[in-house]
């Protein structure tokens, strides 16, 4: 059914238009989207647009008014784009209240940091941009471009973090997927104060009373840290299915912290996960990751273990904790360099008794579960490690790769991503240098962020 609309209610709707600087002819676009039709041409508009300038027209109940358009059943769900909501919550507490209990859907939101660039845009073509300046913050929204004054870096965290927060702290908002990626660093290995890109995420998670509802998190920083924990904690876990996971190393001092994660409700049910990380720890593989149904991973090296264990009795001990996992579909591990001839030699040589039929490596090779009929299959080569649990779909969960090439750039692509997050913070010192910006100074404790 078609929404209806009286004249005051259109008046309204081209007041507020002209309240944020609209052109006519955008707002006689955006007027038709809204209602549906052509209930004024574009010379009408315009004229409108002249009697507002001209001090003619004034809404004598613009908020009332105004408010009983956005409260039209369907209205803002259907007819008003998430640019325009986050505008009309401006107009007033009372349009806030409105504005923040529609329904809201988001295919994916975009949360990025790359040194003195910030993003938040989603699939709705919404876009805005922050970038850290000599003086300032400057933020631009398609055309628009605004310039703050905020030299340090509280204020310019509060800025955009306020601007997250209009989108999250929607009552009804539902995202699909959820995408953070940071690629700055703390200054040091020993330093575990969060970036500026955490700080903000981390603030705006504390002051959303509600738990997100998000499908799919997808979370790719240089450095793991327990804001990833906090961001976790604040997603419903009855939605949660899938991880996207991409990380360089974590912060050896946060390993208290870490052990409480497989504790968590929320990594509890996790259904998937994808991860790309630069070693292979059999503990914390363990630990965190083999209760997941479908869990894939791109590693650099699988002779970097990190716990003093060989390849072999790694892989033997991965085996027999996922002989634990009837509902496993599968658990897939590609690195980027071979392992050693020795290592897979010896592999093989363990996994003999599994190839009954004696085809000749590499191949597949089926592992009875323990007291049950369900199997376990195993592929090992240089390069990938793949186990196939009895609840394996074929390619449910998995990127369509046409050959080994491809395949093998993709792992490629993952590991270089983690090795250019390296490099970042001598990126950042460049720029920084270039605007003489106090965060590189020494003869200055004023920052700008």
């Amino acid at each position: 059914m078609s929404l209806v609309f009286n004249q005051e209610a259109i008046n309204g709707i081209l007041f507020t238009l002209h309240f944020y600087n609209e052109l006519p002819t955008v707002a006689h676009q955006k007027l038709m989207q809204m209602v549906g039709e052509e209930v004024m041409d574009m010379d009408q508009v315009t004229e409108f647009f002249k009697k507002i300038d001209d001090g003619e027209f004034r809404l004598k109940k613009d908020i009332k008014t105004l408010a009983q358009v956005v409260n039209v059943p369907n209205f803002v769900e259907k007819y008003v784009d998430l640019d325009t909501r986050l505008r009309l919550r401006k107009t007033s507490p009372t349009i806030r209240e409105i504005i923040n209990g529609k329904m809201l859907e988001i295919d994916w939101l975009h949360f990025k940091c790359n040194g003195l660039f910030f993003e938040i845009s989603t699939s709705e073509d919404f876009k805005v941009t922050y970038e850290i300046v000599e003086g300032g913050l400057q933020v631009t929204n398609g055309d628009r471009e605004k310039f703050f004054s905020a030299r340090r870096e509280e204020e310019q965290i509060k800025i955009i973090q306020r601007d997250l927060m209009s989108i999250l702290c929607s009552e009804k908002l539902r995202i699909n997927t959820l995408r953070i990626r940071n690629d700055d660093s703390s200054t040091s290995d020993d330093d575990v104060k969060p970036t500026t890109a955490m700080t903000i995420l981390r603030n705006t998670l504390n002051q959303i009373p509600k738990k997100l509802k998000i499908s799919k998190l997808e979370f790719w920083v240089d450095e793991l840290d327990d804001v990833f924990i906090e961001t976790l904690k604040k997603i419903d876990s009855e939605h949660l299915k899938s991880l996207d996971l991409l990380f360089r190393y974590f912060h050896s001092n946060l390993t208290p912290v870490w052990n409480d994660l497989h504790n968590l409700e929320e990594w509890k049910r996790l259904k998937s996960i994808v991860a790309g990380h630069t070693r292979f720890v059999v503990s914390e593989t363990i630990r965190l990751y083999s209760h997941v149904q479908n869990a894939r991973f791109a590693i650099e090296h699988f002779d970097y273990t990190s716990d003093n264990m060989s390849i072999h009795n790694s892989i033997m001990e991965l085996k027999d904790k996922l002989l634990q996992n009837p509902n496993l579909k599968q658990f897939k591990m590609k690195s980027l360099y071979a392992m050693s001839d020795s290592d897979f030699e010896n592999l093989k040589a363990s996994l003999q008794q599994f190839n009954t039929s004696n085809t000749p490596y590499p191949c597949w090779i089926t592992i009875p579960y323990p007291d049950s009929d369900k199997k376990l299959e195993l592929l090992v080569e240089k390069k990938m490690i793949w186990f196939k649990g009895p609840c394996y779909v074929e390619g449910e969960g998995e990127e369509v790769i046409d050959d080994k090439d491809e395949e093998k750039r993709t792992v490629e692509r993952m590991i270089m991503k983690m090795r250019r997050r390296l490099t970042t913070k001598t990126k950042r010192m460049i720029r920084c240098k270039r605007l003489r910006c106090s965060c590189c100074s020494a003869e200055t404790n004023q920052l700008i962020f």
